[in-house]
């Protein structure tokens, strides 16, 4: 089959390599589309420390269930299929709370097993087991499945945040997860949503999005002066930073209102990871701040339901679908920002 292997930090190609043989007690899975992450973007350049390589990586596989073990169940071939690439092993303290994003013991396609930038991908039985392979209806488009996964992280985010009825929300960084954001946040009830980014191009693309009521590009608008004028000096009741960048957190302070709440959604890189904060502002101000990764098995249900109803506008979403053989081009428009979301084919030319 051909995949794409990761052998060293910027060194991948699409190579021909043995399809995985089929677990007894799991399947294999004929990838139709798969989700180009930044996340996965950021180990094709600096690795993973979770990732001995060569291996293949990517999470956000759909596809046909194209082989099944003889000890497996619940599945058959020719199945249209999402993975949930976050597995937990159901076991530990975390699993039985509940809380199988923060699993002691977890295991993540595309990163402790060979994931989805392939023609196909293994699924052990442990997937299976713990809820983590959803079956699809035919009106689902696999070019539209793989973005329930980042929509569950969102998801998972602000309801542990508890964004409400009547919230103005400010979103810093208008990539896919900040529109994200803004859609979620309406859904859930926000009367204004503000996203700030420092990229015409990402913000002319952001435009598209009917959620977001006020654009500010903070090169050339002052965000702090915008977001008190919206809201009557007071500031935001949410503020979201969609970003790996140190500063947006530390600016997310001087936006917020007396007990609003602030969500650091995006790791900063490993050697640059410690903001500064004022102790006194959060204590005097009773500011509240919510790390958020991830999400549970509940809301990636929850983020395919939102994407077959069509709550959740998957069309604008995916802007560019190509050829795995295309990654590299893939990984420029996300690096660039010259699109949303970008969806990969194994089986295209």
């Amino acid at each position: 089959m051909d995949a794409v292997v990761l052998r060293a930090p910027n060194q991948f190609e699409v190579e021909e390599v043995q399809k995985p043989a089929c677990p007894e007690d799991g399947f294999v899975v004929k990838v139709m589309a798969v989700g180009l992450c930044g996340s996965d973007v950021r180990t094709f350049g600096f690795g993973h420390p979770k990732v001995t390589l060569p291996h293949i990586i990517g999470h956000e596989v759909t596809g046909i269930v194209d082989e099944v073990g003889k000890e497996a169940s619940g599945f058959k071939v020719g199945e249209r299929v999402l993975i949930n690439p976050i597995i937990p092993c159901g076991e530990c303290a975390y699993c039985k709370m509940g809380l199988g994003n923060q699993c002691s013991n977890l295991t993540v396609v595309g990163t402790q097993i060979p994931g989805g930038y392939a023609q196909y991908v293994a699924i052990p039985k442990l997937a299976i087991t713990n809820d983590c392979v959803l079956k699809i209806s035919d009106s689902l488009s696999f070019e539209h499945a793989p973005l329930a996964e980042t929509l569950a992280s969102v998801m998972s985010a602000q309801k542990y945040a508890g964004v409400k009825e009547g919230d103005t929300v400010v979103i810093i960084g208008s990539g896919p997860i900040g529109c994200l954001h803004s859609e979620v946040a309406k859904i859930r009830g926000a009367k204004k949503v503000i996203i700030s980014e420092i990229s015409d191009s990402r913000l002319d693309i952001a435009r598209n999005f009917n959620a977001i009521d006020v654009f500010v590009n903070a090169l050339k608008e002052d965000l702090r002066e915008i977001v008190l004028r919206e809201t009557n000096s007071l500031g935001a009741e949410v503020v979201i930073c969609a970003n790996p960048v140190g500063k947006t957190q530390e600016q997310a302070f001087s936006l917020i209102r007396s007990r609003g709440k602030i969500i650091f959604f995006g790791g900063l890189p490993k050697d640059n990871c410690h903001i500064t904060v004022d102790s006194n502002d959060v204590h005097y101000r009773e500011i509240a701040i919510f790390g958020a990764y991830a999400y549970t098995q509940k809301e990636f249900k929850e983020a395919m339901g939102y994407i077959e109803s069509g709550k959740i506008p998957s069309e604008k979403f995916v802007t560019n679908v190509l050829p795995l053989k295309e990654i590299k081009q893939g990984i420029d428009i996300v690096k660039k920002g010259l699109g949303i979301k970008v969806i990969l084919k194994p089986w295209d030319n």
